[in-house]
């Protein structure tokens, strides 16, 4: 049993190393590139090398194995996904600090929490009622533009960052109520197909020149492997050997990780109140994973 608990952190923590090093050279690429361009470059490289894993790990006999009762589920958090991986991107290119995005995804768990209450039916500790707590007070922190003036009060792209963490706490709390069958090469490959679908209409509509610098489309291509491939299937396979509140833990420490890769990558740093902030969050998130586990350690007694 603890070897698997290991197992599970150890793709946890790898799965967190892939997500930050995702901020720094999505920015990177989106310095260069439009947008639109980016997510449909990213979407078709990682849906080419998801679909190469699906085939590889068997996946697609196993998909024929899912009852045509469960199909619903595919566009359901298809919607979702483009939502969220719209808002993550925008978010990522409207904040001049890929850290201070990373400290503010710490949201996540947030909602997550409050949407399993909600939709779940999923008891509240008062641990968790106070991570909550702390965790809202770090992202007000890091999001704090340096006047009290209540217009510019934020940092510009601070409500994309919310609409994207609400969006992924609805996935979440999707897959953990009706999902108990699908594995991670499923979902990763779900999620990169309905991506490129649509970024690919959005391309011809909007009629975007596919043209891309060799700089941006390294960038992009690194950013293609680490989150709709890497980070997204390491998670999941985390998510088989150890509870979602750990991983989570692990997960809120991707803002730290972030400032070292992306000075060395943009030579900049985030304001001091910024990083007081993330920490802040942090801790609120180890808060609430506490709470969780130890509510798990109770029904498992």
């Amino acid at each position: 049993m603890r070897k698997e608990i290991v197992k599970g952190y150890f793709y946890a923590m790898l799965a967190t190393v892939a997500f930050s090093n995702v901020y720094v050279f999505s920015k990177a690429a989106l310095n260069e590139v439009s947008l639109p361009l980016f997510l449909f470059i990213m979407c078709a490289v990682g849906f080419l090398i998801n679909l190469v894993i699906l085939g590889f790990k068997g996946g697609f006999a196993k998909l024929a194995t899912v009852p045509c009762t469960m199909w619903w589920i595919f566009p359901t958090l298809g919607v979702i996904e483009i939502f969220t991986v719209f808002m993550f991107y925008a978010s990522v290119n409207a904040i001049s600090q890929p850290a201070v995005t990373g400290f503010l995804g710490n949201l996540f768990p947030l909602f997550t929490t409050i949407l399993g209450i909600l939709f779940l039916k999923e008891r509240f500790t008062p641990i968790e009622t106070l991570g909550v707590f702390v965790v809202f007070a770090g992202a007000l922190l890091t999001s704090y533009s340096g006047t009290l003036d209540w217009k510019d009060f934020f940092i510009p792209g601070v409500g994309l960052v919310v609409m994207n963490c609400m969006g992924a706490a609805t996935a979440t709390v999707i897959v953990r109520a009706k999902v108990n069958n699908l594995t991670p090469e499923i979902l990763s490959f779900n999620r990169t197909f309905w991506l490129l679908i649509f970024f690919s209409c959005w391309i011809i509509i909007s009629g975007i020149p596919l043209t891309i610098s060799d700089a941006a489309l390294i960038n992009t291509t690194i950013a293609a492997v680490l989150d709709p491939v890497l980070a997204i299937l390491l998670i999941y396979k985390a998510y088989q050997y150890i509870e979602a509140s750990r991983g989570t833990i692990i997960q809120s420490a991707k803002g730290l990780i972030i400032i070292p890769v992306a000075w060395l990558y943009f030579g900049t740093l985030p304001l001091a109140h910024q990083i007081a902030g993330g920490i802040i969050a942090m801790i609120g998130v180890v808060i609430i994973g506490m709470g969780q586990q130890a509510l798990d350690s109770r029904k498992t007694n």
